[in-house]
């Protein structure tokens, strides 16, 4: 099943695609906003749709947000048309480049963020909060995250099997003498060929002996990451996840390679703190730390979580306040070169993610794109024992 806090993305070319984007909005909506919130998303997402669906390959994608804070409405375009916007700070700047559609957008909206890139398309964030809450980053969260996760057309069906990419991101504060740190997880959960086959493996298997991640195995691989001590070395994590795996005797998982294997199951931890991040990946994730006019790229070792015979490798790169990661599943890429190209190092990070998905994603396909900005300059240096 596809989680709510994922971006169910609709393709805007008629008038029925709107009555569509209205009713995922409102299934977003149900149990996180009161009815004048919820009314006011539906205006929201109806002006949104509605702008889409005049625009070359105009999209909306729709989620509720993984706090809880409210549920939001992005949309992308790639219209040859599109121009510079014109400075906000200027008298009516912003209201001439958006339009009047847009401006209604901006009005019912309590966040909303655009990004426009001359001859290749516009993107822009709205979302809708409940009372009282707030999108911003805790104040002492070192970092902040954005991200954008979709399904590839047909969902399910054509996958065959369950959703299970994944991405969460947790900040502790500083404590005693340690800094402020925190911890990032990916999972690119694609179901394995032969384990849906009735065949054997070339190995001489079973293929059915090949356990393939679930969405409960998802979640309990989050549940090892948020109890791991803050500061651990990214190895020593995916380390903590296979003990647990392995210690679960009904996924057969043993020391034989042919039996280890989860689907082609990656998974990418990434610990940071206001200097460094520490990265392990294994498998089809890939990454970088974009810094204003470089790229260093985060290696991943080609390999299963169930199994691999050798120590996970280890990514040690120093990133300072302002600079960016940007991590990303399979069938997407350049995504940190388009990330400069863009210009998206002041751009929200969501919607950074939301650029590089339109521009960078090379096949249909689940994809997930996570964006991380350093704010240690934002954060007090000490905190309290």
């Amino acid at each position: 099943m596809f989680p709510d806090h994922g971006h169910r993305r609709i393709a805007v070319a008629s008038p029925d695609d709107i009555a569509t984007a209205r009713r995922i909005a409102a299934e977003r909506a149900e149990g996180v906003l009161a009815a004048d919130e919820a009314a006011r998303l539906d205006r929201l997402v109806t002006s949104v749709a509605d702008y889409a669906l005049h625009r070359p390959d105009g999209t909306v994608l729709i989620a509720r947000m993984r706090s809880g804070a409210g549920v939001e409405c992005l949309a992308y375009d790639r219209d040859p048309g599109t121009v510079e916007l014109p400075d906000p700070s200027m008298p009516d700047g912003a209201s001439l480049a958006l339009g009047a559609a847009l401006e209604t957008v901006r009005g019912q909206a309590d966040r909303f963020h655009i990004h426009a890139t001359p001859g290749i398309g516009s993107a822009l964030l709205a979302r809708v909060l409940r009372p009282g809450a707030d999108d911003a980053p805790p104040a002492d969260a070192l970092a902040q995250a954005g991200a954008v996760m979709v399904e590839r057309t047909g969902g399910e069906t054509t996958r065959g099997g369950p959703f299970i990419d994944h991405w969460s991101v947790r900040c502790a504060a500083a404590r005693g003498g340690d800094g402020p740190c925190g911890v990032a997880l990916m999972v690119d959960g694609d179901m394995a060929d032969d384990a849906r086959s009735d065949t054997p493996n070339g190995g001489g298997h079973p293929a059915q002996s090949l356990a393939v991640m679930t969405p409960e195995l998802v979640g309990q691989v989050e549940a090892v990451v948020a109890a791991t001590v803050s500061g651990l070395p990214a190895p020593v994590v995916v380390n903590a996840i296979r003990r647990d795996l392995r210690g679960r005797p009904e996924l057969g998982l043993s020391d034989d390679r042919t039996l280890t294997r989860i689907g082609r199951s990656a998974v990418a931890v990434l610990r940071f703190d206001a200097g460094a991040v520490d990265y392990t990946a294994l498998g089809t994730l890939a990454g970088a730390v974009v810094r204003r006019q470089e790229i260093t790229a985060l290696g991943a070792r080609w390999a299963m979580i169930g199994f691999n015979p050798l120590a996970p490798a280890s990514v040690h790169l120093l990133w300072a306040p302002g600079e960016h990661v940007v991590l990303y599943t399979g069938g997407c890429a350049r995504l940190p070169a388009l990330f400069i190209h863009r210009n998206l190092h002041a751009v929200e990070p969501t919607l950074a993610a939301l650029v590089l998905l339109r521009d960078g994603a090379v096949s249909d396909d689940d994809h997930t794109i996570l964006v991380l900005r350093n704010r240690a300059d934002h954060v007090a240096a000490t905190g309290t024992s």
